[in-house]
């Protein structure tokens, strides 16, 4: 717990339960849709309310604890903040996201040379079927 109560230092918020058990289930996941956690959540809490749960999402967001990823033809899903630069793996038939880690310096020279445009980070995003679901359809 001490390493999620880390994640809220240099910030002004609170560490309050709701917020801390939120970046438990993001933590724990790595990366989830807000549906997902308000329905993990509301077993542990059950006052809670969608409405909380999105505002403190919202609110760390803001405040750069947590990324949204804003995936296409899926649920935003949401990330811890913190972490080594890098990108995504997104499976098109159950929505996992997986982190990869790519050198996109090649993406951000060719981009400065042929259109001039200085680039400050490049998120990429490759969208496939993961290894999970192409078995399913192999067992089908």
């Amino acid at each position: 717990m001490e390493k999620i109560k880390k994640l809220l230092e240099g910030t002004p918020l609170k560490a309050t339960p709701q917020r801390l058990a939120i970046l438990k289930e993001i933590a724990k996941f790595g990366h989830i849709d807000l549906d997902s956690i308000y329905k993990n959540l509301s077993r542990t809490f059950p006052s809670m309310s969608l409405a909380t749960v999105y505002k403190n999402l919202h609110t760390l967001k803001e405040h750069g604890v947590i990324k949204e990823l804003n995936i296409n033809e899926i649920k935003n899903k949401y990330e811890i903040a913190a972490q080594k630069k890098h990108h995504h793996l997104v499976c098109k038939v159950c929505g996992e996201v997986t982190d990869i880690f790519l050198d996109t310096t090649q993406i951000t020279e060719q981009t400065k040379s042929l259109e001039g445009f200085d680039v400050d980070y490049c998120e990429v995003f490759c969208y496939g079927v993961c290894s999970k679901c192409k078995e399913k359809e192999k067992g089908n």
